[in-house]
């Protein structure tokens, strides 16, 4: 689950005063002196739900330039070492207290390999991971492979509408993580123009439970001379988020007073110099269509289908929290703008089709209707944790949009949704339980593609107990059984259970048959099933889940996309 920020800032304390008593009495950490480069003192400091940092002073020419190892507890209680960095018996025995097996150490670019050998001698069970490459340059290291050269997360093909070569994951190890829940992805558009070769050669990495971002130098954050924690944030974006996005000074993260003038120098030459320099000289010219569509996927994920980042850990620098605001640092380090891009992405769908079609039959824009796409989208983000909008943009173009066009029409988000759901190429559905006084399901929506695929109108449809779409009893029964499943999936999902049990609510199947009005067979692949909660904002969104968990709020209904249809007779 991801709290809500205010929340999470009390659990966070919380946390690491568990992990370092003194934290509660002197306000600090008892592992070392305060400095930028480890605001508290700590030896670990929770970060995120399941994450956790080691700051540490890095140097480099007697310049603290500072380093930040991060760990990551995954749902079975492995934990991974992102980027390690110095063992000693203080970090030995923190790691303790966070109850996990360090079974994967990853070194995820060239420069942060550093401590990779001591890792591995000490845990000689552990997964010693490390970026394309990085067998050949260091092979002292006690290395059980690599994270694959192009690696892409799972969709990544779809969401961007091309298939690049060597995308798709090959002969992954099977020693490896669960890759859906910390989720690599390599940068494979850069090259030192000096050598030919690769720089970094990084591979990022996302959480999608907590959220969170995980980086070495594709991205740095390096504190404003003051030392005032993202201060620096508000000088670059001119956002000034008091508390509601990022939670500047505060007890994990206090100021520190002037920052060392070899760090302050270091600072203004990653910034002006080196940040420019790579997004101009090392990014390929042939390249630099890629590595935007990359910072897109990473940057914009509210707003185009990739990555939802609402925690951005960086390798140096202070860690920025907050939605909007890891959007806008991201945009800025990037040079892209995520509204653009969606913006041309709707364009792009609401425009397809000939002229004739462009007007939608009055029933997809009704008020009612309008009133319940809007609880299927809150609902789909309650359950699924994405946008609804963007998934049936991703899931339903067949095209990549390679140029950006401005949204003149200024229409309500909520109409543009009705607008997509009714086009879209994928079959959209739902039936609720409020009309019949035994609580039998009724369609209450069909988009074109569903209406066309099982052979409706739309009056006949929205009186239609969905029942209906199998043949026998015995189809009946068991079409029952997935939907109770669904339904039952939800009340059971618990944050112990690793937060995932909403998202694991919004089901997934395949090969289901059903049946056309005329009777006629059809093979529904990929169908994914959630429920619709009467649900009218997101501010309502945490609510719900203590109350669906309590058993105080049920479902009024159930929604479906598809995938694909296919005709058996």
């Amino acid at each position: 689950m991801v709290y809500p920020l205010s929340q999470r800032k009390a659990l966070l304390i919380q946390e690491a005063r568990r992990l370092d008593p003194s934290i509660a009495n002197d306000g600090k950490g008892s592992y070392s002196p305060t400095g930028w480069s480890n605001r508290l003192g700590t030896v670990l400091t929770p970060a995120s739900s399941n994450i956790y940092t080691a700051d540490r002073p890095f140097y480099w020419n007697k310049i603290d330039v500072g380093c930040r190892m991060t760990v990551v507890r995954l749902s079975n209680n492995d934990l991974v070492i992102h980027s390690p960095v110095g063992l000693d018996p203080p970090l030995l025995e923190a790691l303790k207290k966070l109850n996990g097996n360090v079974a994967h150490v990853i070194s995820p670019n060239y420069e942060h390999v550093k401590y990779a050998k001591s890792w591995g001698d000490h845990f000689t069970a552990a997964n010693m991971w490390g970026c394309p490459g990085l067998m050949e340059r260091e092979p002292q290291v006690r290395w059980t492979g690599e994270i694959e050269h192009h690696a892409r997360p799972e969709g990544y093909a779809e969401w961007s509408g091309l298939q690049h070569e060597g995308m798709q994951v090959v002969n992954r190890d099977e020693k490896m993580w669960d890759r859906n829940e910390l989720q690599p992805l390599h940068i494979d558009v850069e090259v030192n123009p000096f050598t030919g070769s690769p720089f970094f050669n990084e591979v990022i990495f996302y959480h999608p439970q907590s959220k969170t971002l995980l980086v070495t130098d594709f991205y740095w954050n390096y504190p404003r001379s003051d030392g005032v924690t993202n201060a620096q944030v508000t000088d670059e974006i001119g956002v000034d988020f008091n508390g509601e996005e990022d939670f500047g000074v505060w007890e994990l993260a206090p100021s520190v007073g002037e920052i060392p003038l070899g760090s302050r120098a270091w600072k203004v030459g990653m910034d002006k110099l080196f940040r420019p320099f790579y997004n101009n000289f090392m990014i390929k010219s042939e390249q630099r269509d890629k590595f935007k569509e990359i910072a897109r996927f990473v940057a914009c994920g509210d707003t185009s289908g990739g990555w939802e980042v609402e925690t951005i850990i960086p390798a140096h620098g202070d860690i920025v929290r907050g939605k909007e605001l890891c959007r806008k640092v991201l945009e800025r380090h990037f040079n892209i703008r995520c509204e653009d891009y969606c913006r041309g992405l709707l364009t792009h769908t609401l425009s397809k089709g000939n002229s004739d079609s462009n007007e939608l039959e009055p029933h997809y824009t009704s008020k009612t209707t309008l009133d319940w796409l809007q609880k299927m989208a809150l609902s789909y983000k309650l359950e699924k944790g994405e946008n609804l909008l963007n998934v049936l943009l991703r899931e339903g173009s067949n095209s990549h949009v390679d140029t950006m066009h401005n949204n003149e029409d200024s229409e309500d988000l909520l109409l543009q949704l009705a607008k997509v759901c009714a086009r879209s190429p994928l079959p959209i559905a739902s039936h609720d339980f409020l009309r019949d006084p035994t609580g039998m399901a009724i369609y209450n929506y069909g988009n074109i593609a569903f209406l066309n695929g099982f052979g409706y109108e739309w009056d006949e449809f929205v009186e239609l107990p969905s029942k209906k779409c199998v043949e026998t009893e015995a189809e009946v029964e068991e079409r029952q059984k997935l939907l109770d499943a669904v339904k039952e999936k939800a009340t059971k999902a618990t944050d112990s259970a690793g937060s995932r049990g909403f998202q694991e609510a919004t089901a997934k199947y395949d090969n289901l048959i059903r049946v056309r009005k005329d009777r006629r067979k059809i093979l529904l692949k990929g169908v994914n099933l959630w429920n619709v909660y009467n649900l009218s904002s997101e501010t309502d969104l945490d609510f719900a889940r203590a109350a669906i968990e309590n058993g105080e709020m049920k479902a009024i209904g159930q929604a479906v996309w598809i995938k694909q249809v296919e005709y058996l007779d």
